[in-house]
C-alpha cells in the first residue's frame, strides 16, 4: 500500500513538474516575442547605441520545439545587422535551451517578423547551427527568465576575439542582453564593459527608465580584509549589470582638498539609468538578505541617491 502511495505521489510530482515546465516555455515565448528598443538607454549613456529588436515565432512551431526569428536593426539603418533563427526546447529539469542558427539567405527574410506566413514557409533545413552558443535559460520568477552561454564554448573571431559570452534577462517590460567577445587570455575584445544593453518592450506601458541618478555611498570600514567578502559577493551577484548600474568613482582619493577623512573612509559613486533601477538594486532580496549582512558588523554606511545634473553645453 505504501509503495503504491509513493508511486502515486511521485507520478503527481512528475506531472506537476512537467506542466510547470510547459508553462515556462509558453510564458517565455510570450515575453520574448515583440519589438524592443534600447533608445532610452542610448539617450542617457552614449556608450550604448540605439538598437531595435523584432522577434516573432514561426507559426509551425510545435509544443515541444518553438522557433523564433530575430531581426536586429541599428536606428536609421537601411538593413538589419543581424538575423537569427533560434530553436527553443525544454530539458527534463525545466531549463530552456535556446540554440541559435545562421540564416543563409537573410535578405529574403527581412520584414518577416511582420508576416508570419513567410516564416511558416521558411525551410529550416538551410540553417546552420552556431555550435557552443546556446543559451541555457532558467525561470527565476513568474515573469523573469535568466540565461547565459556556458564557459568559452561559443567560438567567435569578430575583431580578433577567441570566444563570445552572452548573458540574458527577460522580464514583462523588456530585456537585458550582454554580448561580449574575449581573447584567448580572457581580455575583453568587443562588447560593452559596464553592462548589457537594456531593451524596453515598445508596446509596454511601463515608464521609460531614462532619467539617470547617482548613488553616493559613504562608508567607514573597520576591517578591510573581512570587507572583501562583501565586495566579492556583490560583484558575483550580477546586480550592477542586471539593473544597468556601474561605478563612476571609487576611493581611495587621489587628493584631499579640504577636511580630514578618517583612514577607514570609503566612497563610491554609482550611476543608474533611473531611480527605479537604483531601487531595484538596493532592495533586491539577495542584496538585502545575503550581501549586506556580510558588512553590517564591520562597517557603517550612508547611502544617498541624487539626481544627475545635465552636462552643460560648454562641457560637451
Amino acid at each position: 500500500m505504501l509503495a503504491r502511495l509513493f508511486s502515486l505521489s511521485a507520478a503527481i510530482l512528475w506531472l506537476a513538474s512537467a506542466l510547470a515546465a510547459e508553462d515556462a516555455l509558453d510564458r517565455y515565448v510570450d515575453l520574448r516575442t515583440g519589438s524592443f528598443s534600447s533608445a532610452a538607454q542610448a539617450r542617457q549613456d552614449d556608450r550604448y547605441a540605439e538598437v531595435i529588436w523584432h522577434i516573432a515565432e514561426r507559426p509551425s512551431s510545435s509544443a515541444d520545439e518553438r522557433w523564433l526569428y530575430l531581426e536586429a536593426w541599428m536606428a536609421g539603418a537601411e538593413a538589419p545587422y543581424l538575423q537569427r533563427m533560434s530553436r527553443h526546447h525544454l530539458e527534463p529539469d525545466g531549463t530552456i535551451v535556446a540554440q541559435p542558427f545562421r540564416i543563409g539567405d537573410g535578405e529574403a527574410l527581412i520584414g518577416a517578423w511582420e508576416a508570419p506566413d513567410r516564416l511558416a514557409e521558411f525551410d529550416l533545413n538551410g540553417l546552420e547551427a552556431i555550435e557552443g552558443c546556446a543559451l541555457e535559460i532558467s525561470r527565476t520568477g513568474p515573469d523573469r527568465f535568466e540565461g547565459q552561454t556556458r564557459g568559452a564554448r561559443c567560438r567567435n573571431g569578430h575583431r580578433g576575439a577567441s570566444y563570445a559570452v552572452s548573458r540574458f534577462v527577460l522580464e514583462a517590460d523588456g530585456a537585458m542582453n550582454w554580448d561580449r567577445g574575449f581573447a584567448a587570455d580572457g581580455s575583453l575584445v568587443w562588447g560593452p564593459a559596464a553592462g548589457g544593453y537594456r531593451f524596453v518592450r515598445l508596446d509596454a506601458d511601463a515608464p521609460v527608465c531614462d532619467d539617470p541618478v547617482r548613488m553616493l555611498v559613504f562608508g567607514t570600514i573597520e576591517d578591510r580584509a573581512a570587507f572583501g567578502a562583501y565586495a566579492q559577493a556583490l560583484m558575483e551577484s550580477g546586480l550592477y549589470p542586471r539593473t544597468g548600474g556601474y561605478w563612476m568613482a571609487v576611493s581611495p582619493a587621489l587628493e584631499v582638498f579640504e577636511g580630514d577623512p578618517p583612514a577607514g573612509r570609503g566612497v563610491v559613486i554609482s550611476h543608474f539609468p533611473c531611480l527605479a533601477a537604483a531601487r531595484e538594486f538596493w532592495y533586491d532580496p539577495q542584496y538585502q538578505e545575503e550581501i549586506i549582512p556580510l558588512r553590517s558588523e564591520i562597517s557603517e554606511f550612508e547611502v544617498l541617491v541624487l539626481p544627475a545634473v545635465p552636462v552643460p553645453e560648454y562641457a560637451r
